[in-house]
């Protein structure tokens, strides 16, 4: 059996579908480039054949298999491998009448797998089981060899390569045979262990014990006496407890009856209530057929037919938008043109506009050199007329010092100016001083006291913003209070309606005692769970039946406590959860019923309700031992079926009993838990918002006191803002601030012209040290004339190069304007068309938008018109629900009544069964009571009579007479003369246990030696494997690499399962290690051991990865050579990249990446 063609559909990096078809039975080679998906052909052949390790396909979970992981529009990974079965020799069993065999996979992105079989889905086993028969062992995979393989050999140790050996001989087989012996010879080890105990343990002292018998014959004798007198006490006082016992019972035969005959007339009572309910029911029906059946399906009707409408108009206003969504998509497109257009025109014109910024800047610097040049003539010219110039001036040295002369008096007069100044300001502060002492004391009083006060009212003044906030948030708060007062009443309103229509779901008592724990109340069983679907309400509401409104207590002392201390009008139920028992549906009973059913129809019925988990015995002992079944048939298979005989219900009702009876469904409860889940829900939000009220209210009530707060803040507020007003006019217009102010005016024109003297005086030195140097230059004027003569000369010529150079720079950029004035011309036609194209679009989106609101108006009137069908269905609805669930109320007070007549009847009975009982005790007592009458004397009898038994214990007497006659007993048996003769017995038990000693010590010594033998079979089948992996090893290395030699040698030549080793030999000459070998010649030694394996015990297919990565191109040209001389039995489909490998391949397939997915082109090879 070999592949014959491959499939590959959304498989890693092949994206799209592609057939790889016509593989050659004997070797196929995949090449292609680095990233083209030649090892995902590999991958996907592992992936079909079921190898569950992730590592084995390179991924690290089965979404990753997916193409781009089902990020691309492609959601499943799809393999097919069709076999040729042609040769019936080497078929796989149970498949041997198909010519081929078609296998697929598939996995989509929840990681869901299915397997086909030409054509049939089948589990993963199935697949492992079927290549297991060709020897294939897809968890085990030695068919596949990766790169990594090869490195593994080289490294193995010899131990390690022997187990190699082992495994493909299949010499486990005899390490099975061996453990099993041995764990033979453990238990005839133990067996002959308790055989010894025995005989030590219990014969023997058994014997010992038969010798000890005489001894005890006098102790017989004297307990025979002692059993006489205490038997005669006992007859004495049980004739006088047995006439006092018969006139007992006929007192309590009398109660009893009177018991009987009021039950009796309660029954006829109940009776009359009966007719009563069943009158009201009736009532209820009619009422229900009047709200509900035909009007309300022709209001469901209605409403779904509004709703479609309301969906057509959806689905026109959906597209509208769409087309709106695209001319948008369009006019953003436009106006990103646009914006692009005018970016592009914007540069050119920045562009124009650097050009003539340039241009400008040109011509402002040849103004410039143009005045430079005109400066420096001017200054050549006075330089030969003999003027000197300075350093730092234009000017020439005569003209800079008349110039500093000039600036040094004036300095000079202004120095004096302000001295004078400095002076007066003196004089006057000095009359200022006699009164500024207590001037300056007063205002700093003044100003201490303006302080203080300014604090004050700053303080004030953030209360009162603090306090106006509080208010603002206490105004709010109220507001939220108002509201959530109006949500409490109707949250009240909606439950206590709920409460009045529905009684019989709330369970209300009064507390038998002070400080009763309510907790140990936990309420009504219909309350304490909730359907996880309630599509399943009916088929679980039908299945509690009556035990839907039994109450669960902690324990029966609860319930006890609350029937004797409150009187109900109905019988109440009472579950304690101490004593009731209950269990679950075994495991194996609940995967019989799936089996039987499907998973997905049967389904058991505490899996499909939530609880607490402290109610579990509760919900167990309601639900635990039934099925819901999703249909009748489904429910009949199942609860008939031997395996399972479980109570079944269906979601129509339909109840299945074991028993052979079936029960139709009805309707009448089907809303029962639908409304208390509402009802719940709606107290949740009662009591959040309960619980938010009286957080809210006691924020309001904390903030009363803010209003009064507030204003007396904004009194005191303004008060001392009135006195700061006074206090700081008083300062500011007060003598001792003015003659302060006036003081500290004069201080600071003092400070201010001493600062601008001392500027001046360092001026003043500056220009005379200036008018110095000047001077010092006039004396060295011919030297100093020569060199600024040279410098003018040079700086002109510098001026004239750089006129020069602008002016060639300005004629190279002329040209580019020019271009730039006809690109702008451009840009603004194009512009101008697009601008007149957004236009249009605009227009066209317009008139979409005014139709999409028609459309809205439209879909308005449609949802108003739904909403108004929903609400006159739903309300409908509603009035039905109510009428239904009087209706079921009636119902379940009618079967509570008639529950309560049963139960009477059942007292009744079991009256009638004590009174039965009594009779009989009755009747009993008097036949003791004769019989021991006529057995007893009469003597005896009037002796009995007035004796005083008060100190009499008659259990301690019994206890005495009990023991005494157990030792009797006892001794009975121990001296019995018969029972001397097992004596004889046991010694010859002991002889046949000593025998069968004797055999198991031969049996286990005959199994030691077939271990042994095993042990030599094994070394010989061993043996003889390794020389034929030996012979084949030498082979395929001698073919790889002509010229050498290999083998595998033994670590221990007296023993092989010491170790093997590997020996190389090049031209004769043995290596003594593998480390004198290249990279490649190692690699080619460990691949050629593998193949040698394979060779042993070969299988249909090969499956190479790159096994030559490290081998030259001669290694790879030989290792494809040796593949089609020694492997023609099995097919190879090998991954390389290397022309000597795949140019010995009778079919190439190579892979290439086409748009973002691989795709595959097969070649024939020459085959020769």
């Amino acid at each position: 059996m070999h592949i014959k063609s491959l499939v590959i559909d959304g498989f890693k990096s092949y994206g799209k579908r592609v057939e790889l078809n016509n593989f050659d039975p004997e070797f196929n080679a995949i090449t292609g480039l680095n990233g083209t998906g030649k090892s995902n052909i590999l991958d996907a052949i592992c992936f079909t054949l079921g190898i569950s390790a992730m590592n084995t396909i390179r991924a690290s979970t089965m979404q990753d298999v997916i193409y781009k992981s089902g990020q691309a529009g492609v959601h499943t990974a799809t393999v097919t491998i069709t076999f040729d079965n042609k040769d019936k020799s080497r078929s796989a069993p149970h498949y041997t009448h198909n010519d081929e065999i078609v296998i697929s996979r598939e996995v989509g992105m929840g990681s869901k797998n299915t397997y086909k079989i030409n054509g049939l889905t089948v589990t993963a086993k199935k697949i492992m089981d079927f290549f297991n028969s060709l020897q294939m062992n897809v968890n085990n995979p030695h068919f596949i060899i990766m790169q990594g393989r090869i490195t593994k050999v080289l490294n193995m140790k010899p131990i390690e390569i022997l187990s190699m050996i082992e495994e493909a001989a299949g010499t486990n087989m005899y390490e099975s045979k061996k453990r099993s012996l041995e764990m033979t010879v453990g238990k005839k080890d133990n067996k002959l262990k308790e055989m010894r105990d025995v005989a030590d343990e219990e014969i023997l002292p058994t014997m010992e014990t038969i010798e000890k018998e005489k001894q005890m014959l006098e102790e017989l004798n004297m307990v025979h006496g002692q059993l006489r007198i205490l038997n005669e006490k006992l007859d004495n006082w049980n004739y006088v407890q047995l006439k006092k016992m018969v006139s007992q019972f006929s007192e309590d035969l009398k109660q009893l009856n009177v018991r009987k005959q009021k039950k009796e007339e309660l029954i006829e009572d109940s009776k009359i209530q009966l007719k009563d309910m069943e009158k009201q029911i009736k009532e209820h029906e009619e009422l229900l057929k009047i709200n509900g059946g035909n009007n309300l399906n022709a209001l469901k009707v209605k409403f779904e037919e509004t709703e479609k409408e309301k969906d057509c108009v959806q689905l026109q206003v959906n597209g509208c938008k769409t087309n709106i969504n695209i001319e948008v998509k369009k006019i953003k497109d436009l106006e990103k043109q646009i914006n692009n257009s005018k970016k592009g025109y914007e540069a050119k014109k920045k562009e124009m506009e650097d050009f003539n910024e340039m241009n400008a800047g040109v011509e402002e610097e040849n103004k410039k050199n143009t005045n430079d040049l005109d400066e420096i003539d001017k200054k050549i010219r006075s330089l030969n007329s003999g003027n000197i110039f300075g350093d730092e001036d234009n000017g020439s040295v005569q003209e800079n010092i008349n110039k500093y002369n000039l600036e040094l008096q004036n300095q000079q007069t202004e120095n004096q100016q302000c001295t004078i100044k400095i002076d007066g300001l003196k004089k006057k502060l000095n009359e200022h001083l006699s009164g500024m002492k207590e001037a300056k004391k007063t205002y700093d009083s003044q100003m201490a006291q303006l302080t203080a006060k300014e604090k004050e009212y700053e303080k004030i003044k953030d209360e009162y913003i603090k306090a106006s906030e509080a208010l603002n948030q206490h105004h709010n708060l109220k507001s939220s209070r108002d509201n959530l007062l109006r949500d409490i009443r109707n949250f009240s309103s909606k439950t206590e309606s709920f409460e009045s229509n529905n009684p019989a779901l709330f369970f209300r008592y009064n507390d038998p005692r002070p400080n009763f724990d309510r907790r140990k109340v936990h309420g009504l069983i219909c309350r304490l769970f909730t359907p996880i679907d309630f599509r399943f309400e009916l088929a679980l509401t039908t299945l509690a039946g009556g035990k839907l409104y039994f109450i669960v207590v902690e324990d029966d002392t609860v319930g006890k406590d609350i029937l004797e201390t409150n009187k109900f009008s109905n019988r109440m139920n009472f579950i304690p959860l101490s004593k009731i028992k209950s269990d679950s549906l075994p495991p194996h009973v609940i995967r019989t019923a799936q089996q039987i059913g499907g998973a997905d129809q049967v389904f058991p019925a505490m899996s499909l309700i939530k609880y607490d988990k402290k109610h579990l015995k509760a919900i167990q002992w309601v639900f635990g031992q039934a099925f819901i079944c999703t249909t009748k048939e489904i429910a009949e298979k199942v609860c008939f079926d031997n395996r399972v005989n479980r109570h079944c219900f269906t979601l129509e009702g339909d109840h299945f009993n074991p028993s052979g009876s079936l029960t139709g469904g009805a309707n009448t409860q089907r809303l029962i838990l639908q409304s208390i889940a509402k009802q719940d829900e709606i107290s949740l939000e009662l009591q959040a918002k309960k619980s938010e009220y009286e957080k809210v209210d006691n924020s309001c009530k904390a903030m009363h006191n803010l209003p009064e707060k507030v204003a007396q803040l904004k009194d005191r507020q303004i008060t001392v803002q009135e006195e700061l007003e006074k206090i700081q006019s008083d300062v500011h217009l007060g003598q001792p601030h003015q003659q302060v102010t006036e003081f500290n005016k004069i201080n600071q024109q003092i400070v201010e012209l001493e600062s601008k003297l001392v500027e001046g005086k360092a001026h003043e030195k500056t220009l005379q040290k200036k008018i110095k140097d000047l001077e010092n230059k006039m004396k060295n004027a011919e030297n100093i004339l020569k060199k600024q003569l040279s410098d003018a000369e040079k700086t002109r010529k510098n001026i004239l190069e750089k006129i020069k150079r602008n002016k060639t720079e300005y004629d190279g950029k002329k040209n580019n304007y020019n271009k730039l004035e006809l690109e702008i011309k451009d840009l603004t036609g194009q512009m101008q068309e697009e601008e007149n194209q957004l236009v249009e679009l605009n227009v066209e989106k317009k008139e979409l938008e005014e139709k999409l609101l028609t459309l809205m108006s439209k879909l308005d009137k449609a949802d108003e018109k739904c909403k108004e069908a929903s609400k006159e269905y739903e309300s409908q609805k509603e009035i039905a629900m109510q009428n239904s669930n009087k209706m079921q109320q009636n119902q379940y007070l009618y079967k509570r009544l008639t529950d309560e007549i049963s139960t009477i009847k059942v007292n009744l009975a079991e009256l009638s069964s004590e009174i039965t009982k009594v009779n009989n005790g009755s009747l009993t007592a008097k036949e003791k009571f004769e019989k021991i009458d006529k057995r007893l004397p009469e003597e005896q009898k009037q002796m009995a009579l007035k004796m005083d038994f008060i100190n009499f214990k008659s259990e301690e007497c019994n206890r005495s007479v009990n023991e005494l006659q157990a030792r009797y007993d006892q001794l009975a048996k121990v001296v019995d003369p018969g029972k001397l003769n097992n004596f004889h017995k046991h010694i010859q038990e002991y002889k046949r246990l000593q025998k069968k000693l004797e055999t198991i010590v031969k049996d286990k010594i005959k199994i030691n030696e077939i271990i042994e033998e095993l042990e030599v079979k094994k070394r010989l089948h061993l043996q003889h494997a390794s020389n034929r992996v030996n012979i084949e090893f030498g082979k395929i290395f001698s073919s790889v690499l002509p010229g050498a030699q290999a083998r595998l040698k033994q670590t221990n030549l007296d023993d092989i399962t010491a170790g093997l080793e590997i020996c190389v030999a090049f031209n004769g000459l043995w290596k003594e290690s593998l480390e004198e070998l290249s990279g490649g010649q190692r690699s080619l030694v460990a691949l050629s051991l593998v193949l040698a394996m394979l060779l042993f015990n070969p299988v249909p297919l090969y499956i190479l990865d790159e096994v030559d990565a490290a081998l030259d191109l001669s290694h790879t040209q030989n290792i494809g050579k040796m593949l089609k001389q020694h492997f023609k039995q099995s097919q190879f489909i090998v991954v390389s990249l290397k022309d000597g490998m795949f140019s010995n391949a009778n079919v190439l397939f190579r892979t290439k990446f086409v748009d973002g997915s691989s795709a595959v082109t097969r070649t024939t090879c020459n085959q020769t």
